[in-house]
Parts: C-alpha cells; sequence; structure tokens
C-alpha cells in the first residue's frame, strides 16, 4: 500500500530534500506552500503528487485547511511540520508584523495543523508527526527573540504531544538542525542577521533530510543536527546567564565563520 507524506514549507530548501527523500521511499506527497509558482515548478517531479496553497499567516485559512483537507481528507501516515520563517533583528527594532508573523507561523498556524494530525492519527491508531524545531528551540540567543520564543514553544508542544499520543500508537519526533545552508540563511549572511548563526559550520539540507529519515526508521523525540549540538545545547540552556558573559567571544568567531560561509557560497 502507497503511504502518504503531507510536507509544510515543501518549496524551501530542507523541504524539497525531504520531498526526494521520500519520494525514493515510495511516498504519495501532498506539497503545502505559499509560493504558487514555486509549487507549481515541484509537483512535477513527483508522480500523483498533489499541492495546496497555503500561508500559514492567514489562520483562517489554516483553518479550513485543517477542517477540509486534514480531518475529512485522505489520511496521512507522515506529516512533515517544516514551514517557518524568521525575521532579522532585536526584538526593539523589529516591527509587529514581523514579531506576530514569526509566532504564527512558527508556533501557531504549526500547532493547529499538528492538533489536526494528531486527531486524525490517534482515531486511526497509526501514524508519525515530525517537526523541524532548530537549536533555536534550545538556546535562545539575541537578534533572534521572536524566532526563539516560536521555536521554543513548538518544542514544549512536540515533548508533551509525544506523551499523549503514544498509548494511541502515534510517533513525534522534533528535528533540531543548527545553522543550515538555505537561502533563509544566506539571506541572514548578507543582510546583517546574527554572527551567533555562524558560529559552528552551517549542515546541508541533506543532513537535515537524512535525520528525518533516521527518525522515520527509528522514532525518537529529539534528534539533533548534528549530534553534538545536542550535548552543547543542553549545557547552554541548562545555564542560560553563561552565554552573555560569551557573546563577546561567541560574536567574534561567528563573524568569522559568516565571512568563511560567503566566501565558500561565492565560490
Amino acid at each position: 500500500m502507497i503511504k502518504t507524506a503531507l510536507i509544510t514549507g515543501a518549496t524551501g530548501g530542507i523541504g524539497q530534500e525531504i520531498a526526494m527523500h521520500l519520494s525514493r521511499r515510495g511516498y504519495r506527497l501532498l506539497l503545502v506552500d505559499f509560493d504558487r509558482d514555486r509549487l507549481d515548478r515541484m509537483a512535477p517531479h513527483y508522480s500523483g503528487s498533489e499541492t495546496f496553497l497555503l500561508d500559514q499567516r492567514d489562520l483562517a485559512a489554516v483553518e479550513e485547511f485543517c477542517d477540509i483537507r486534514i480531518a475529512e481528507g485522505e489520511f496521512v501516515e507522515t506529516a512533515i511540520i517544516n514551514a517557518g520563517m524568521l525575521g532579522i533583528g532585536n526584538l526593539t527594532e523589529i516591527g509587529r508584523a514581523s514579531l506576530t508573523d514569526q509566532i504564527t507561523v512558527n508556533l501557531t498556524s504549526s500547532a493547529m495543523i499538528i492538533q489536526s494530525m494528531a486527531r486524525r492519527m490517534a482515531g486511526e491508531g497509526r501514524g508519525h508527526i515530525l517537526s523541524t524545531v532548530s537549536m533555536g528551540g534550545i538556546v535562545s540567543l539575541k537578534g533572534s527573540t521572536a524566532y526563539s520564543a516560536s521555536k521554543f514553544g513548538l518544542r514544549g508542544l512536540l515533548w508533551a504531544l509525544r506523551d499523549e499520543l503514544k498509548p494511541k500508537g502515534v510517533h513525534v519526533t522534533g528535528i533540531y538542525p543548527a545553522g543550515v545552508d538555505t537561502p533563509m540563511l544566506r539571506h541572514e549572511a548578507f543582510h546583517g542577521g546574527s554572527a551567533l548563526n555562524f558560529v559552528g559550520n552551517p549542515v546541508t539540507v541533506t543532513d537535515v533530510a537524512n535525520a528525518y529519515m533516521r527518525a522515520l526508521d527509528k522514532p525518537r523525540l529529539e534528534i539533533y543536527v548534528p549530534g553534538s549540538e545536542g550535548i552543547t545545547g543542553r549545557i547552554a540552556g541548562a545555564w542560560p546567564g553563561l552565554l552573555g558573559r560569551l557573546y563577546p567571544m561567541l560574536e567574534r568567531i561567528g563573524e568569522s565563520g559568516r565571512q568563511k560561509f560567503i566566501k565558500r557560497i561565492r565560490g
């Protein structure tokens, strides 16, 4: 029997890579994104796929999608909650729309989709909900306050949901990548994004997709990309006051990392 997977943020770098990996495993894909042109270009590469135009800043549209497509539509065995949004700047500098959009896309609308998936999967007694959270949900860094707040909330949701759904045969996984070489990170590199995003070497979208495949093969609550980030993230999270003391050193390292990253992508 052919399994079906839904991917939000399907046309982004991570979404496209996950789609390729799932297609190779024989999944039929439901591709969800706000960019119609990209969806139209992507769909022909995946036989039998369907596309859904959805702007997750629009909660009424998200609610309609949940009620019609998830609750009443074809059953989805694997839900990839991947759509995300990042605004550059300190909390006092960004506009109110940037603040609310990040929290809406990363947390509120994602939570609505996850809730609907959880209800449907619990009723079927099977399924797997996976979400791209990021290390921003483990360690909150200045310059990404709203983003971190939304990702901290998403992590808490997944953590509790795992225990609610485990007796019902449904798996829940959060994927926690460090900086990922995507158009979003490249935009940050060239447009004043926090140097702290470049303290370590950015991982690739393939690294993230491989983490998703490992989760499907052996379900776990949390997977870090790279794995070493799980240790450093927990240490930093246990002593949040320590980061303030380390910021000057980390920013110097990060700025050097940014310049190396820019040099590499420029070839």
